[in-house]
């Protein structure tokens, strides 16, 4: 009789812990597949180009479009057709946004950077050579842009 309280109370202590372990757990938003794009990113982003010009980038949740042209979007085909892909450079994530048989088809890597203008993060991209393109959500006029030479711009991605 006494061995069957002392295995129930046993029992309620483990649930109450296995229930307090699960409720207490921070909870963070989790990458949901290929589909979206990361709500991090969505929005529109500018680069100047200087002359009083801006590239200019926006991003929903099933389309990316480059200076008012659909680049990729859920609707389209091939290397065209938007698929999400998530990566990790130095801890931090950065994505591409469609899939790409040929270098000349990407249309680069995507992150939301921690360096901020005006007290608010950038976005920044990655295509070739270790040159880095800095877009602002605010037309502002000034370059951001930077190059990395030589062989450490790969530790540049996610940055």
């Amino acid at each position: 009789m006494k061995f069957k309280k002392i295995l129930k109370a046993l029992a309620a202590t483990l649930m109450f812990a296995v229930t307090e372990m699960v409720f207490s757990s921070t909870i963070q938003a989790k990458y949901v597949g290929h589909n979206a794009t990361p709500t991090e990113l969505r929005g529109n982003w500018y680069a100047y180009k200087g002359h009083n010009k801006w590239t200019h980038i926006k991003i929903t949740k099933h389309a990316f479009i480059y200076d008012g042209k659909v680049s990729c979007s859920l609707n389209k085909n091939g290397v065209r057709k938007l698929h999400v892909m998530r990566y990790k450079q130095n801890g931090r994530p950065y994505y591409d946004m469609n899939k790409s048989n040929y270098h000349y088809q990407e249309i680069g890597s995507f992150w939301l950077s921690r360096s901020k203008v005006q007290g608010r993060r950038v976005m920044k991209s990655y295509y070739n050579m270790g040159y880095f393109t800095v877009y602002t959500r605010n037309k502002i006029k000034h370059d951001y842009s930077y190059e990395v030479k030589g062989a450490g711009y790969m530790q540049q991605i996610g940055k």
